[in-house]
C-alpha cells in the first residue's frame, strides 16, 4: 500500500469509499450498507440475503488476488500470494466503527445523503487534505474537518458527463487549497 492508501484506511475514508462504490454499483440505498471493523484484514465483504444468511468472500490480505482477478477476469489465474489457513487464523473478530474516532464515515453518509457531487467534492476534498497530511502541513484529526468544510461549502448539482465530474473535482481541489492558504 501506498502512504495515500495507508492514510485513508487509518481514516476508514477507505472503506467509506468502497461504501459509495457499492451504492453505486449494486443501486442498495446508503442504510443498506453497514461498515465494521474487521482487524484480521481477511473478509473482504459480506452479503446477507433475505433469509437472514451471510456470503463472505475471505481471503488473504493480498492485493495481488484482485488485481489477478482484474486482468484474469472472466478465468482465475494463479498468484503468489500465501494461501488463507483458517484454522492457523484461529477466528475472525469484528466491530462497529466508533463514529467519534472515524468522523470520515459520517462524511461519506451526509454526502450520500446530499446526492448532486457531493461525493465528487468528499473525494477531491479528501485527496487534497491527505497530500498536506503527507506533507506535513497539517495534522491528522485535521483531514477530517477540511473534507466537512468542503461539504459544507461547495454545493453543486449532479454532475451530468464525466467532464462535469473532472471539472468538479478540480473546483474542489482549487476552492479547498485556496481556503487552507486563507487560514
Amino acid at each position: 500500500m501506498g502512504a495515500k492508501i495507508s492514510v485513508d484506511s487509518a481514516t476508514l475514508m477507505n472503506k467509506g469509499l468502497e461504501l459509495i462504490e457499492a451504492h453505486h454499483l449494486f443501486g442498495l440505498p446508503p442504510k443498506k450498507i453497514d461498515i465494521v471493523v474487521h482487524p484480521q484484514s481477511v473478509v473482504h465483504s459480506l452479503v446477507e440475503f433475505i433469509d437472514g444468511s451471510l456470503l463472505a468472500q475471505p481471503g488473504s490480505a493480498d492485493m495481488r488476488i484482485p488485481i489477478s482477478f482484474a486482468l484474469g477476469w472472466p478465468e482465475r489465474i494463479p498468484t503468489p500470494a500465501a494461501r488463507l489457513d483458517l484454522v492457523e487464523l484461529g477466528r475472525l473478530d469484528f466491530e462497529v466503527p466508533d463514529p467519534e474516532r472515524f468522523p470520515s464515515l459520517r462524511l461519506v453518509r451526509q454526502a450520500l445523503e446530499s446526492g448532486g457531487g457531493a461525493s465528487v467534492v468528499l473525494n477531491a476534498a479528501n485527496e487534497v487534505a491527505v497530500e498536506l497530511f503527507l506533507a506535513g502541513r497539517i495534522g491528522f484529526t485535521e483531514i477530517a474537518s477540511i473534507v466537512e468544510e468542503a461539504l459544507e461549502n461547495i454545493v453543486v448539482p449532479a454532475p451530468e458527463n464525466i467532464s462535469d465530474v473532472m471539472e468538479l473535482d478540480r473546483e474542489t481541489r482549487t476552492r479547498v487549497t485556496a481556503s487552507l492558504k486563507a487560514s
